[in-house]
């Protein structure tokens, strides 16, 4: 069970300052220690923000990435990336992929930017007395990407061994975990976006196109999200988040939670963030599994996509609607982060605030 009433899912629009920093970067105009020392100011005048705002749990916006997931993926030898341009929402967008290249290591004795980021979020969080939060996205992205994005079979060092490929992926993420653990961290979220590719009709089509079932690849999607659990400390919450999307304030899948839920529920993780902000997410029903159990069912009720701000009432409406299926363990957040990617949502920071201090005012009727 989590111990949370309320939180958020972890990024942030970023402020105007890392925007010219990275494009500075990018152009050779700044070192990377000059940008990181941009980044740690904005990031400490965030979790000042975020304690301000009523948050009891903080995260660093994101702000040291460009994409929510493969900038994580990237601490991984092995795994690199592949650029190309996709058409998205109606534009052509460039966008990077994840692919396999060799032997799936998480290596603690290395330097990672990522401990570096979190090193520095827990330091500022201690300031006033919060806990920090870590987000890293799933082991599920690595599958969809390489095997079922770029339908890649003949796998650099792994072959066609699909099951050699889960193995390493989840070692490598309890040493990661573990990693994380050694540097102070109790509180993880995995994100992952997979789960909600295998509701949409189209994309399952795709995936049985290239010789899949969709049977297949939640056993794979569980088998390799638990692997990740195992040997876990016994002292450290970990979450899962999943939602339809959310490139640039856009959804990417559609369809309901049917089909999924009781695979996703089957992975021992402490907590749930599901997305529920508007009819196409379906009813709660799906999650009735997790009724009587020690997990916590995390609403996601608040758009970070509209910026119409959600009426108090209607939100107290929902979650009871929630309540009554999942039981007591469920709490509140919005139902994504702000900025998945660096352009960030169609919603400017005022409306992100407002909807953050609309979360916290919810407090009248979740604890």
């Amino acid at each position: 069970m989590l111990n949370i009433k309320y939180d958020i899912v972890g990024s942030f629009l970023r402020p105007q300052e890392i925007k010219e920093a990275r494009a500075k970067f990018n152009n050779n105009e700044i070192t990377y220690e000059q940008l990181r020392d941009i980044e740690d100011e904005q990031i400490a005048k965030l979790v000042a923000k975020e304690v301000q705002h009523g948050l009891k749990f903080v995260t660093d916006g994101e702000f040291r990435r460009r994409w929510w997931h493969l900038d994580w993926l990237k601490e991984f030898d092995g795994f690199t990336t592949k650029h190309l341009d996709k058409f998205i929402n109606g534009r052509n967008n460039h966008i990077e992929l994840g692919m396999i290249e060799g032997k799936i290591i998480y290596d603690p004795n290395k330097a990672h930017k990522e401990m570096y980021a979190w090193d520095f979020l827990k330091k500022e969080a201690s300031k006033y007395g919060v806990e920090a939060k870590k987000c890293i996205s799933g082991p599920n992205m690595i599958l969809i990407d390489h095997f079922l994005q770029l339908g890649i079979k003949d796998t650099p060092y792994y072959g066609t061994d699909i099951e050699a490929v889960i193995e390493d992926i989840g070692l490598a993420y309890q040493a990661a975990i573990r990693d994380f653990y050694n540097h102070g961290c109790r509180y993880i979220q995995i994100d992952d976006t997979s789960w909600t590719y295998m509701i949409d009709d189209t994309f399952v089509s795709k995936v049985e196109g290239l010789g899949y079932t969709k049977a297949q690849v939640l056993d794979w999607f569980v088998r390799v999200s638990t692997k990740a659990l195992e040997n876990r400390p016994e002292d450290m919450q970990i979450a899962t988040h999943f939602c339809k999307g959310n490139f640039k304030g856009n959804p990417l899948f559609h369809g309901f939670y049917d089909t999924i839920a009781k695979s996703v529920a089957s992975i021992p993780y402490d907590g749930y963030f599901v997305e529920y902000d508007d009819a196409r997410s379906g009813t709660f029903d799906p999650w009735a599994v997790l009724k009587g159990t020690d997990r916590t069912f995390v609403a996601g009720l608040i758009s970070t996509k509209r910026k119409e701000l959600e009426e108090h009432d209607a939100i107290k409406e929902r979650y009871e609607q929630a309540k009554a299926v999942v039981g007591e363990n469920i709490a509140l957040s919005p139902q994504c982060g702000f900025a998945s990617v660096e352009e960030g949502n169609c919603i400017d920071e005022e409306t992100q605030w407002k909807k953050i201090d609309l979360l916290v005012s919810c407090q009248d009727f979740i604890w």
